[in-house]
């Protein structure tokens, strides 16, 4: 009897030691969980998808995005932890999917979106077409600077026409905002080995560029920012005696 009485404490201690090891592990765990969190940053993710041109503020309201805890070193420098003050009246400059974090660069700064394409402050897009030469064969690409020149037949100033060609600068610089193949009834083959450039313009820009286009030819150049592109009287097909300077010095 008393060596049964024995064996019984010895399992209620065997018992305890273990229960309270199984809770010291337990503890420790949590620990070590807590351990990392203090380690993690927030991150702003989105929840639903964000179209381009949708203000930071619509973001919060509409609740397209929810915040998380990830591992500081698993994410971006330039991502997001919350979205506010400035951000608030940015806006989103492209589309964003849903679970993508989101980004600094994500948000356009004094920029209004249209169906997708971001328009600088105060600028139209004006949409051209032009051959793959014209477009320095295809270097030409979104966010390049770029330098419309024109050639066409010169009139008189009665209109009428003359003999005389000239090439002249028609828009010094102008940002490219898209370039793609011209695309008729579902055909994905360019027309004639044409290309559609699209351009942001103000008001003279744009009036000056389409009319220069029925009137002549576009060709581009592409340009950097140490490139200065002076507007002239161009140059003509002539020998001199025009206000253009001659094709051959």
């Amino acid at each position: 009897m008393t060596r049964r009485i024995v064996a019984i404490i010895i399992a209620i201690g065997l018992a305890a030691v273990g229960t309270a090891g199984g809770l010291y592990l337990v503890l420790s765990a949590d620990q070590r969980a807590q351990d990392r969190i203090e380690d993690a940053v927030t991150v702003a993710v989105a929840a639903k998808r964000i179209p381009a041109g949708t203000s930071g503020a619509r973001v919060l309201a509409d609740g397209m995005v929810r915040f998380e805890r990830m591992p500081k070193a698993s994410v971006p420098r330039d991502t997001l932890a919350t979205i506010d003050g400035e951000r608030t009246r940015q806006v989103v400059t492209s589309n964003i999917p849903v679970g993508q974090l989101l980004l600094a660069a994500n948000f356009g700064d004094q920029t209004s979106v249209t169906s997708g394409l971001a328009l600088p402050e105060g600028k139209m897009a004006i949409t051209v077409q032009t051959g793959a030469p014209e477009q320095v064969a295809g270097y030409v690409r979104v966010g390049s600077q770029v330098a419309i020149f024109l050639t066409y037949g010169v009139v008189d100033k009665n209109g009428a026409k003359t003999n005389v060609e000239r090439t002249r600068v028609l828009l010094p610089r102008v940002e490219v905002l898209a370039v793609g193949t011209y695309q008729a009834n579902g055909d994905t083959q360019s027309r004639s080995g044409s290309l559609m450039l699209t351009v942001a313009v103000d008001q003279a820009e744009a009036e000056r560029l389409i009319e220069g286009l029925s009137h002549g030819t576009l060709y581009l150049g592409l340009l950097t920012d140490s490139v200065n592109v002076q507007s002239g009287p161009g140059v003509d097909n002539t020998d001199g005696g025009t206000v253009a300077s001659p094709l051959f010095k």
